[in-house]
């Protein structure tokens, strides 16, 4: 029983700020969790066209985020991956 008030007096401590902030996840789409190194503007234009058709942008899908294999160390003479 004591266990419980204490639990109860823990979370009830708890106290967050009211700001708006952080009351959802980031909402959006990533290239990298379908394309991942083979990403094209065409494929991004389509997923970014598809958010507002489908009304996902109206529910907080804000970000569209082109991840393209930034981190790749093998690149042609002239910097291109």
């Amino acid at each position: 029983m004591q266990i419980l008030i204490y639990l109860f007096l823990l979370i009830a401590s708890i106290r967050t700020l009211n700001n708006n902030l952080g009351l959802t996840p980031q909402m959006g789409w990533n290239s990298w969790n379908k394309f991942h190194c083979k990403v094209t503007e065409t494929d991004v234009k389509n997923a970014a066209d598809q958010i507002i058709s489908l009304g996902l942008d109206k529910l907080g899908y804000n970000y569209v985020n082109v991840d393209d294999c930034w981190l790749e160390e093998n690149r042609t003479s002239d910097g291109h991956m």
